[in-house]
């Protein structure tokens, strides 16, 4: 009974919760559009040093093989 108890309670306070202004706000917002840029930069970041480890073992493979 007390489980069930605790789960409504958590299920209510969470029921009052908001997201920020970013993640609830309007999507034409300058601050909702710096954040996506952000996000976007992040993931080219990513991207390019898993591509630069991937060619790099290429390379390497490569080279062994050559020998």
């Amino acid at each position: 009974m007390r489980l069930l108890f605790n789960i409504l309670v958590l299920f209510f306070i969470f029921d009052f919760l908001s997201a920020c202004a970013v993640c609830y706000g309007d999507p034409d917002e300058p601050a909702v559009k710096a954040v996506q840029a952000g996000i976007w930069f992040l993931l080219g970041v990513v991207g390019f040093v898993l591509s630069s480890i991937a060619m790099f073992i290429y390379n390497i493979v490569k080279k062994s093989r050559e020998v």
